[in-house]
């Protein structure tokens, strides 16, 4: 075999298993972004399915779940690499519920992304005019 034919053939080895890259980003039609299912087995406990999201995510959610007085558990799994799924799981105390926790620890992120933004742009545009 010549040398670049055995290279050619090593990178179509490389992609014949490997997965469309928009598989990793796009919920698939018909799919939910996020499920629930409740723990039936421990009161107060929620394990939420989050389609095509990673540790990023799954370490910013439950982060901020910690933050919660009322949760008293908060986890996060990627259960497998190409799966492109987190699997965050949350046990409160009894005046709440993990609908809430998500909720609000949710809501709670997307006001922080708002401050993040503002301050950036703020940077920017005085940075843009310094320069």
């Amino acid at each position: 075999m010549l040398f670049s034919e055995e290279v050619q053939f090593q990178e179509e080895e490389k992609t014949m298993n490997v997965p469309d890259r928009y598989e990793r980003f796009v919920v698939p039609e018909g799919a939910k972004k996020v499920s629930y299912e409740r723990d039936t087995k421990i009161m107060n406990a929620a394990t939420f399915i989050v389609e095509r999201e990673d540790h990023t995510i799954g370490n910013i959610i439950r982060m901020q779940l910690h933050r919660d007085d009322n949760v008293l558990f908060a986890a996060y799994q990627l259960p497998h690499p190409l799966k492109y799924r987190i699997l965050v799981r949350i046990q409160t105390a009894s005046q709440s519920s993990p609908m809430q926790a998500y909720n609000q620890a949710i809501n709670d992120l997307d006001k922080e992304l708002d401050v993040l933004k503002y301050e950036l742009e703020g940077a920017f545009s005085r940075f843009s005019r310094t320069y």
